[in-house]
């Protein structure tokens, strides 16, 4: 029988730690949802939860603490949702556009979620808001590899070379960053009231159609 360490948790007692944590990540995206970032709050999710903010404190040790959380929480869901969509897209020459519309489509109604991560993290850099290495090596990094792993097998044709493949992984992290930017744009253009010249929908057609052209003359 394995024994626990003097310091180690039962593993009922990680469990429990691990669900009541779950649920101050969804009572967080809740408020993030409905107040935007700066709502989002040690004692604004302690009041959620009917907890005590000194109570919240053996969960995440700070405000800080509790963003990185929420942030690697909020990548992992978009990764989830992009793998998804790119699996039910049968048409290989199709994936990277596909990736560019499901991306559009997790974050248009979700902005807030999407300034907590790309936005709200660099505004403080370097600080300890910022995603620690750990959390970035073992929860973020894994999670990207894999989307990018799925698209070059996608993409990539039978016995193509390690440079072929190394270009194929470009092109799928530059379809990542573009769609990236278009959300951007979207939410710079929301949070000014100041709606960008080009159609919502046409600038996603063309920046799908770009990819998907791309990866044909690939194929």
């Amino acid at each position: 029988m394995l024994k626990l360490t003097e310091n180690a948790p039962s593993p009922r007692v990680a469990q429990k730690r691990e669900q009541v944590e779950r649920e101050i990540l969804t009572i967080a995206q809740s408020i993030l949802s409905e107040n935007g970032p700066k709502a989002v709050t040690l004692a604004s999710v302690a009041g959620r939860l009917g907890m005590t903010k000194q109570s919240l404190y053996h969960y995440y040790s700070s405000r800080q603490a509790l963003n990185r959380a929420l942030v690697a929480n909020l990548l992992e869901k978009e990764i989830e949702a992009l793998l998804a969509a790119v699996a039910k897209q049968k048409s290989d020459k199709k994936v990277l556009g596909t990736l560019i519309k499901a991306f559009h489509a997790h974050y248009v109604d979700k902005l807030g979620a999407f300034r907590t991560i790309y936005c709200s993290t660099q505004m403080y850099a370097p600080s300890k808001s910022n995603l620690d290495e750990i959390t970035l090596r073992e929860e973020i990094h894994p999670r990207t590899r894999q989307l990018f792993d799925v698209l070059e097998q996608r993409i990539a044709k039978a016995g193509a070379s390690r440079a072929e493949r190394k270009r194929i992984r470009q092109l799928a992290f530059t379809a990542w960053t573009s769609a990236l930017g278009l959300m951007a744009m979207l939410g710079v253009a929301d949070a000014t009231d100041d709606p960008i010249t080009h159609p919502e929908k046409v600038l996603l057609r063309t920046l799908s159609m770009v990819f998907d052209n791309a990866v044909s003359e690939i194929l």
